[in-house]
């Protein structure tokens, strides 16, 4: 039976690494199976991302694919036997799947790339802030509107951790002007928080400046998380109105994180960028 248990990003992303793995020998789902001692049907499911996988199970059908120690083996290992805190349980059929999907891939990543045009990452929010994009949104002041807040910030915590992940956002210029909410407070308060975060070690905050807005015509919001250990798998996260896709095949990733690099160019460096924040915060 299908487990259900696991994000289903994680399970796809081992059930694709393993096709693949397959692909490349030449193998049959059907040959595999009498092999590994399980049914045709099982093997389908975790390929499709449809059946959890055991660590044990994996460790060996690794060995049984020739895939040695080294990041794509650990990187599925770590997959396959980390749990999601006890965020998930807290929040499971409180908040959507996909959000769950998000937040369980995040507390994985070895690297968290972001780009922004007209909001503040999520990961970066305060909760005046949050409440306020949420209040403007399709539900108009959801009934579970707390709970949407208090999951971002639960979010948060993966950059306070003993080994954050390395976090690298890009806001236009225009984040930094874009007022949120009837009060002007809330986003002098963004703007400190911004200027704080940028200066920790593990965060690379960077600006497109006004000048830079051409480069805006093919850079929609997206998320780049590269899983433990970093180098091997990335999925990335594109926003569509009032869900996110996950995109997780090889070309189309190498594809968005093509576009993360152009805009990147564009950006000021890290230190121009806080220069400027610096400077907004200090006018309000």
């Amino acid at each position: 039976m299908p487990s259900g248990t696991a994000p289903t990003v994680r399970q796809r992303r081992i059930g694709s690494a393993l096709r693949k793995a397959r692909d490349r020998h030449n193998l049959t789902v059907a040959t595999v199976a009498r092999r590994f001692g399980r049914s045709q049907g099982w093997m389908s499911m975790v390929e499709n991302g449809l059946q959890t996988i055991s660590p044990d199970e994996l460790s060996d059908l690794l060995d049984l694919y020739a895939i040695e120690d080294g990041p794509l083996r650990e990187s599925l290992l770590h997959l396959a036997t980390h749990t999601p805190g006890s965020w998930k349980r807290t929040y499971e059929y409180r908040i959507s799947a996909a959000a769950l999907d998000l937040a369980s891939l995040e507390e994985d990543a070895a690297e968290i790339r972001n780009f922004e045009p007209s909001i503040v990452p999520g990961l970066l929010q305060i909760p005046e802030y949050t409440k306020e994009l949420i209040a403007v949104g399709p539900a108009k002041r959801p009934r579970n509107a707390k709970t949407l807040v208090d999951f971002r910030l639960s979010r948060q915590q993966v950059l306070e951790r003993p080994d954050p992940p390395r976090y690298m956002p890009i806001i236009t210029e225009a984040v930094l002007h874009n007022q949120v909410g009837a009060d002007p407070a809330i986003l002098r308060a963004q703007i400190r928080r911004l200027a704080e975060a940028a200066r920790l070690d593990h965060v690379d905050l960077r600006v497109l400046p006004r000048t830079g807005s051409a480069y805006l015509w093919f850079g929609s919001p997206h998320l780049l998380i590269s899983l433990r250990p970093p180098g091997q798998l990335t999925v990335s996260v594109v926003d569509q109105f009032a869900r996110s896709l996950f995109v997780e095949d090889e070309e189309e990733v190498s594809a968005h994180e093509e576009t993360f690099e152009l805009l990147l160019s564009a950006a000021l460096s890290r230190t121009a960028s806080l220069k400027l924040i610096d400077e907004i915060a200090s006018q309000s």
